[in-house]
């Protein structure tokens, strides 16, 4: 038979467009189980959406957040909680804005999502891989080849639509491979090369690793290189065994690999000059931490920084500053001027030197992908290719933590389908 509608991936975006698609519909996905992913985000609790407008969305994927207009204002956030309230799953946000199901289960998120593509009609055919695309031969369709369904692992399916969401490349074990940009590129799309985002940062610097497992709760990072924007990113920094995580560190790793790779096929060195700074308390300056010196001189002079540090940080990173200032065990009265100055710096500013990131199986999300201009951004369509539609991470979008990601999914999904 010949579908109306053929879906390849099984996740958040190709479930979505399967419950706004024309019948008959198929989805394909190469897992055992749809929607894999989706079942692991937010620490196994889903946060589906965030708390904020279409513009609030499209500010947290950069410059390109304008192609996701469309989308959106078609299925913005409320619209989102709406949907899956339908489906009876309740949302509620966080202070910070990130929306949840109430039960706090990522599982009851995909199992509803499943359950209403399937009462569409949509057939879900679970280990099955699409192996390449079928283009049109016939005479008529030579000058612009259209996509009229895809060869799979088990079997040819034809469809008069055919929509890509495989997902992007991180997390393979979880779905996504990058398969999706090998079928878009083997029929002449143009697939901006992907890179792993969302993940944790390797530092050139060992000290970092020995702090491994504190947290600053109060801290702020932001790139320090010609051409960026200087503005913090503020939230938790957590120290790993090579580097550091946390929200920041994890917005921050998508151009930090866009950096490194573009000195690579640049044929430089990597430019371990790429450096964050990291702020122990956002907003306090080196020289109110020198004032802060002074009285602690003039009152507790024979107390070891270090200790009088530690009631303004977690004890082993206060000890790590004072080792980087030459510090370590020196009491305040004792320490000469340039040690305190260089200590205040290290406090209000603590630059590390990033190295590289997490690798796919640790990287939340893909930078890269189909691009953008091969899409028309009111459809999702394919310019080129007739009959193909993209959808969620296989396009060449990325956003911050906070649920904005998988808002792109729905929305383009939903977009895709209709």
């Amino acid at each position: 038979m010949t579908y109306s509608t053929l879906i390849i991936g099984g996740g958040p975006a190709g479930l979505t467009a399967a419950c706004f698609c024309a019948q008959p519909a198929i989805v394909v996905e190469r897992l055992a189980s749809p929607a894999r992913k989706l079942a692991a985000t937010g620490g196994g609790r889903c946060n589906l959406t965030h708390a904020t407008d279409v513009a609030g969305i499209m500010a947290a994927f950069g410059r390109q957040g304008r192609f996701m207009a469309a989308a959106l204002n078609a299925f913005p956030p409320d619209a989102i909680r709406d949907f899956f309230d339908a489906l009876d799953i309740g949302t509620q946000a966080d202070p910070d804005g990130c929306v949840f199901p109430v039960s706090q289960r990522a599982t009851d998120v995909c199992q509803a999502l499943e359950q209403a593509a399937r009462d569409t009609g949509t057939e879900l055919r679970c280990g099955v891989r699409a192996e390449r695309l079928l283009l049109a031969t016939d005479d008529e369709a030579t000058d612009t080849p259209r996509v009229i369904g895809a060869v799979t692992s088990h079997g040819t399916l034809h469809a008069r639509r055919v929509i890509l969401a495989t997902g992007g490349q991180s997390y393979p074990m979880l779905g996504a491979d990058g398969s999706g940009f090998a079928l878009a590129r083997d029929i002449g799309l143009t697939v901006t090369p992907p890179l792993p985002a969302l993940a944790g940062l390797h530092t050139l610097e060992s000290w970092p690793a020995t702090l491994s497992g504190i947290v600053l709760e109060h801290a702020a990072l932001r790139l320090d290189v010609p051409g960026h924007p200087k503005a913090w990113l503020t939230g938790p920094v957590l120290f790993t065994h090579k580097g550091v995580s946390g929200v920041p560190a994890l917005d921050l790793s998508g151009t930090v690999n866009s950096l490194l790779a573009a000195a690579r096929d640049a044929g430089q060195p990597p430019p371990h000059t790429v450096t964050l700074r990291l702020a122990g308390q956002a907003g306090r300056r080196a020289a109110d931490w020198r004032a802060c010196f002074e009285t602690w001189r003039q009152r507790h002079g024979g107390r070891a920084l270090h200790n009088l540090l530690s009631g303004e940080f977690p004890r082993a990173f206060a000890v790590a500053l004072c080792t980087l200032a030459e510090a370590k065990d020196l009491a305040v009265a004792r320490a000469k001027k340039n040690v305190l100055e260089t200590l205040a710096s290290l406090c209000a500013e603590c630059p590390i030197q990033v190295t590289t990131t997490e690798s796919w199986d640790r990287a939340m999300v893909t930078r890269g992908g189909v691009a953008l201009d091969e899409l028309d951004p009111r459809t999702l369509a394919c310019r080129r290719r007739p009959g193909l539609f993209c959808a969620g991470e296989v396009v060449d979008l990325d956003g911050r933590c906070g649920g904005y990601n998988l808002t792109w999914a729905f929305a383009s999904g939903r977009l895709a389908g209709r």
